[in-house]
């Protein structure tokens, strides 16, 4: 069984934006998802973030393995204010593990093809 843990968010605003309000890793409700496949768990993350799992792929990083006992992942989306102008970047910590073990999503190549 593949569990995804989204543990909460990380902003950084745009020079000259408004910084009065980060919110660190683990301040947003938790949200966890489970699926049978790595495909399936995908696709359940990126219907979690309103987006397909190309774009969702292509957000995704794998963390350093040394951060694997709190979060093996992050999704970053970038934000754009009502003018298209580049607003804030923020940054979801998720932990990606399968019976225990972490998962890395970029070393499964077959995710990223077409």
């Amino acid at each position: 069984m593949y569990i995804a843990q989204v543990c909460g968010t990380q902003t950084f605003y745009a020079e000259g934006e408004k910084i009065g309000s980060t919110h660190p890793f683990g301040k947003l409700e938790m949200y966890d998802v489970e699926a049978g496949s790595l495909k399936q768990l995908v696709q359940k993350l990126a219907d979690h973030f309103g987006t397909d799992v190309k774009q969702f792929l292509a957000g995704y990083s794998n963390d350093d393995e040394k951060d694997s006992i709190t979060r093996t992942a992050t999704y970053l989306v970038n934000e754009y204010n009502d003018n298209g102008e580049y607003y804030a970047e923020v940054h979801h910590a998720m932990k990606i593990t399968c019976d225990g073990e972490p998962v890395y999503l970029d070393k499964n190549t077959d995710l990223y093809e077409d």
